[in-house]
């Protein structure tokens, strides 16, 4: 008697959950793994869990996803289980992909049932997760991500360059009017982070902006911008303008990349938004900061200052390295770069 084998319906996935570790500069690390996600479950819905006040970076992502946040008095197992039990636009959960790795953020699929949990062991999450894998020392995080669904899907990525175009973006009244002038001006503009960091950076920014003649400035902030904004008014700008721009709109930003010259940062979560969009940019880091990511899958990659303790100052592109003393002499290749 002959035996037919059955042939059993392909697994249909609908519906997919992330847990994003925390820090939102951490965000970017992870645009890859969002993308080829996006890519191998092409028609499912894609939930994305992040801490209080991390969202914001998703937002720029290429497709549709429903973001979450975690508010910071859910963070124990308890308020864990508690937070879970109450987000009720969060259900039927086919997939779960653990990004953060820990046995509280294995927990959040374990509280949502989702039927597969996938993530890298560590520690007592193994219990937790249905499909596990060893982490490799060292990894990035951006291929952490892109493991995950090699080996959820038994596919390799290759080749994988990911990128966006600045086709979107709402209209800042009070820099478009200044584009109205007989000749535009060219802007930069200065992407800054925190009130507490950018505040021990003074010295190097009253340089910086003396080092420019007749140039305009504007500075945005995703936080603290009013202390920040308090703070570039006592700033000497010598013969430069200066507009500030409040606020965290992400087509508002996105109109302002398109309408500068170039942008100068000092944050890893604008130095990932920018490589994104492709524009064209100067990061400015202490040499004392470690694990600043490599954007192996990024067609654009950054060019970054940094500066020492001994004041010097590095400057490192691709394979290019040089080594600098004064502030002009950085500004001199920030006009050759920007074409200012």
């Amino acid at each position: 008697m002959e035996i037919k084998k059955s042939i059993l319906p392909e697994k249909v996935i609908r519906k997919i959950l992330v847990k994003c570790p925390p820090g939102i500069e951490e965000s970017f690390n992870f645009f890859p793994f969002f993308i080829s996600l996006s890519e191998e479950f092409s028609s499912a819905e894609i939930n994305i869990l992040c801490e209080q006040n991390e969202s914001l970076a998703f937002s720029f992502l290429p497709f549709k996803a429903k973001v979450f946040e975690r508010p910071k008095d859910k963070m124990t197992l308890t308020q864990t289980h508690h937070f879970c039990a109450n987000l009720n636009d969060i259900f039927n959960i086919d997939l779960f992909f653990d990004l953060e790795n820990s046995f509280n953020s294995s927990f959040i699929g374990f509280n949502f049932r989702a039927i597969e949990r996938i993530g890298f062991v560590s520690g007592w999450n193994r219990y937790l997760l249905t499909k596990k894998m060893p982490l490799e020392i060292g990894m990035s995080n951006e291929r952490k991500g892109l493991k995950l669904i090699e080996f959820y899907s038994g596919k390799a990525i290759l080749d994988l360059k990911i990128s966006s175009g600045r086709n979107e973006g709402s209209l800042v009244e009070k820099i478009e009017q200044l584009f109205k002038e007989p000749i535009p001006p060219r802007f930069l503009l200065v992407m800054l982070d925190n009130f507490q960091n950018v505040s021990k950076e003074i010295a190097r920014w009253t340089k910086f902006f003396d080092c420019f003649h007749d140039q305009k400035f504007i500075i945005w902030s995703m936080n603290d911008e009013d202390l920040i904004s308090e703070l570039f008014a006592s700033v000497d700008l010598g013969h430069n303008e200066l507009f500030i721009h409040r606020g965290a709109n992400p087509k508002e930003i996105i109109y302002l990349f398109n309408k500068v010259s170039g942008v100068v940062l000092n944050n890893v979560w604008a130095e990932g938004l920018v490589n994104f969009f492709g524009v064209n940019a100067i990061s400015f880091f202490d040499n004392t900061i470690s694990r600043l990511p490599k954007y192996e899958f990024y067609k654009l990659k950054p060019q970054r200052f940094l500066f020492t303790q001994t004041g010097t100052i590095q400057y490192k592109y691709l394979e290019e390295q040089k080594e600098y003393t004064e502030m002009n002499q950085v500004v001199d290749h920030i006009h050759f770069q920007f074409k200012l």
